[in-house]
């Protein structure tokens, strides 16, 4: 996650777990539901965009958003698909029984063509988006400095310009 989504450090890493605790905790305190994963994740870009000049890999969250949305109605599809063969007896559960055994050492088998680790993951440095180049290119003034040449570039309101009410005068 803090490599994949945005680069972070050690103290965005504490920043990051603690609020996906936080949240995990409290909405198992309420009672709700919620994926682990999708805490995590958005604790993660948080933290990431917190940090000034911080970059998230849009694309790669993006992606993520994707998936998330289409693992629900798939697993939907593919549970429901299970439990109409299931109800056709003994031979049915056997039928599904071979078909997740099968389908998952297929996915296993597939999954081991390239070993994934440090040296082939995010190869390239994605570029950084509208939003964090926005905020990477607002500096704050140093402190102390008095600017005395701002300008608007939208007019104010006519209301505006004019002098403010003097305040009632208190009752003795």
């Amino acid at each position: 996650m803090g490599k994949g989504l945005t680069d972070l450090q050690p103290q965005q890493g504490f920043a990051a777990q603690t609020s996906a605790a936080t949240v995990i905790l409290a909405s198992s305190h309420l009672g709700f539901s919620l994926s682990t994963t999708h805490s995590v994740s958005g604790s993660v870009m948080g933290a990431g965009l917190g940090r000034k000049g911080g970059v998230v890999r849009w694309s790669t969250a993006t992606r993520m958003f994707v998936a998330w949305g289409l693992t629900l109605p798939a697993a939907a599809l593919v549970g429901a698909l299970a439990e109409s063969v299931c109800d056709l007896g003994d031979w049915g559960t056997a039928v599904v029984a071979v078909f997740l055994i099968a389908s998952s050492a297929a996915i296993w088998k597939i999954s081991r063509r390239e070993v994934v680790d440090a040296s082939n993951v995010n190869d390239t440095d994605e570029p950084a988006g509208v939003v964090t180049t926005a905020i990477a290119a607002v500096t704050p003034p140093p402190a102390g400095t008095v600017v005395d040449d701002l300008t608007a570039t939208i007019p104010a309101p006519a209301a505006a310009t004019a002098e403010p009410a003097a305040p009632p005068a208190a009752a003795v």
